[in-house]
């Protein structure tokens, strides 16, 4: 029975019926076609990627993110001059990389990315080279995260690139047949995703960032062959074939691909000796073997590293080789972590500092540090400017902003370290992507560092960790040690049926999370809410604070804290106005 709800598989041609006239290459007009078809294609069907998301919460926005994500890079090619092929994929990856928006985003702009290197700067696009620019873009988005996970979006991508890859090597020449080949492995993949991950499995679909990337590529295939985009009732999605597979039973989600990277950070750029060719993929290939987290990015005559690594002297050893190895910066990350876990428990005091809300003067010195918040509401956006944040991008769950917002933001800080406070789980790796081009984009002399929040409160606690004068790394040092000492409570809706931490979950039901895990669930609030706070160690804490939500009246808030209260007597209850969408209340606890 699953068998036949199944969407066929593209033909080895792309498209399953009549071939248009082939190609053995494809010029710059070409490519910005595909990428706009593209991202229209993608467009359509955001609502139906967004439902892919198996967790309940109302955060489903990989579809909206990876569509975000190609418009910036749509809207980048559309102003470069420019026709070869090559310098419009470049523009395109400038694009995404700067506008990607959330986890999903950011590994797509990292395919873009990888495209661009693998396409280089020809006029045109051969079949071969197209399919080694396919896989070359899946390698770049794997480099880019810490710990890859299998059975998302990178699987896909890697599929897609392998396919096209061999249909290459079995001397297919036509830049369509390698598409269509690469549609063909994606389509594979994603069917596939729910055998690699259980939670895909247990809920019944499909991995959404992996089902996005195969969009882009049909929408690619529509615009290569000439054809307008169909009417959405033409064209199933992929989602009904995993339904009928057996169930496996509960299971947790997967940690954070990017959290507990410890060993030294270290930081470099290496200067090309005179007339020497720095290439920036020799030196990303020969150093990634000694670190972690290696980010390698360069422009003419330079390279900058980044890296996480037990021998920074080995590091630094090799690097010597390409050339000359400036602005050095090694900084003791199992150091950091053993102070983070003593501040564990303990409420950070700080300065209170008022923003003064008046626009800086872009001519003036720039200041030595400020800080960036992202905050899902008005409430928390007065929080933070009340405790010293320079600078507010408002965003959150299902609505992320993207890596430009928060350079955009920098600039206004007008700083030479300018502090970023993601306070979403979903936000930290486009505020990393932020940072990595940071000094590229604001000037050498100016830098962004990301202090990885993953909630509001956590923000809030960083902050109330500030120390104003105090040398950068120092700063975020002690911010990042005061994230240990919150835990945050959620109380919102869920939004689909599902099994998680043994917990059953019906549409419409109260969840109750702790940083971020469902705890509980129900249909009283003050009992969701209470076990909540149980197991956020409520019973041992100190203080309580409750935000509201934009559509929680005064009344209910104020018999919501003092349910609290009454629940937990030794508690400290304090309840502000929080403003987010979404959730009910998110909740600190200290």
């Amino acid at each position: 029975m699953a068998d036949s709800m199944q969407q066929p598989e593209p033909s080895v041609d792309g498209h399953g019926g009549e071939n248009d006239a082939e190609r053995s290459r494809i010029d710059g007009a070409t490519v910005r076609h595909m990428l706009e078809l593209a991202t229209t294609w993608l467009e359509r069907h955001v609502t139906v990627v967004n439902a892919l998301n198996v967790f309940p919460v109302p955060d489903g926005d990989t579809g909206t993110n990876m569509h975000l994500t190609m418009r910036a890079a749509v809207e980048a090619v559309r102003r470069v001059a420019d026709e070869g092929a090559g310098a419009v994929v470049r523009a395109a990856a400038q694009g995404a990389v700067l506008g990607a928006r959330g986890n999903s985003g950011v590994i797509l702009s990292q395919i873009v990315a990888g495209l661009s290197r693998g396409v280089g700067d020809t006029r045109s696009i051969s079949s071969a080279e197209f399919a080694r620019a396919l896989a070359e873009g899946a390698s770049n988005a794997y480099r880019a995260v810490t710990r890859p996970v299998e059975g998302t979006i990178l699987t896909v991508a890697r599929a897609a690139g392998d396919a096209a890859v061999e249909c290459v090597t079995q001397a297919r020449e036509s830049v369509s047949t390698v598409l269509g080949a690469a549609m063909a492995g994606a389509h594979r993949a994603v069917q596939a995703t729910p055998l690699q991950l259980p939670i895909l499995r247990q809920a019944g679909v499909v991995d959404a960032g992996g089902e996005g990337y195969r969009l882009i590529l049909e929408g690619m295939g529509f615009a290569l062959r000439g054809e307008a985009l169909p009417a959405l009732g033409e064209v199933s999605l992929p989602v009904a074939a995993v339904q009928m597979l057996p169930d496996d039973g509960t299971i947790s989600p997967e940690d954070d691909p990017l959290a507990g990277e410890w060993g030294y950070c270290t930081q470099f750029v290496i200067v090309a000796h005179d007339g020497a060719d720095l290439s920036v993929e020799k030196v990303r290939d020969d150093l990634q073997v000694l670190a972690e987290s290696t980010m390698v990015v360069g422009g003419d005559g330079f390279v900058r590293i980044h890296g996480h690594t037990e021998d920074p002297g080995s590091l630094l050893t090799r690097a010597v080789q390409f050339g000359r190895v400036q602005r050095i910066s090694i900084e003791d990350m199992d150091a950091q972590a053993e102070r983070w876990r003593m501040a564990a428990g303990r409420v950070a005091g700080g300065t209170e500092v008022q923003s003064s809300g008046v626009p800086p003067d872009l001519d003036a010195p720039l200041a030595d540090v400020a800080i960036i918040a992202i905050a899902p509401g008005e409430g928390f956006a007065s929080v933070f400017r009340g405790l010293g944040v320079s600078e507010v991008v408002f965003g959150g769950q299902t609505m992320n902003p993207s890596a430009q917002e928060i350079l955009d933001a920098a600039r206004r800080a007008h700083a030479r370290t300018v502090i970023v406070l993601p306070n979403n789980g979903n936000v930290v790796l486009t505020a990393k992507q932020a940072s990595s081009v940071g000094a590229d984009t604001l000037g050498g002399d100016r830098r962004i560092l990301v202090v990885g929040s993953r909630t509001v409160p956590q923000g809030i606690g960083a902050m109330m960790a500030m120390t104003f004068g105090a040398d950068p790394e120092a700063i975020v040092s002690a911010m990042t040690g005061a994230l240990t000492s919150v835990r945050t409570v959620e109380v919102t809706r869920a939004i689909r049926d599902v099994s998680i931490n043994e917990i059953d979950v019906r549409v419409g039901d109260l969840l109750g999370l702790v940083d971020d895990e469902v705890v509980a669930a129900g249909t009283e609030i003050d009992e969701v809410a209470a076990r909540s706070l149980e197991l956020a160690g409520a019973r041992t804490a100190e203080l309580v604070t409750i935000y509201r939500g934009a559509d929680v009246s005064d009344s209910d808030a104020s018999r919501f804290s003092a349910a609290v209260q009454t629940r937990f007597p030794n508690l400290s209850v304090e309840s502000m106005t929080g403003g987010q969408p979404h959730y009910d209340f998110i909740i600190s606890v200290e």
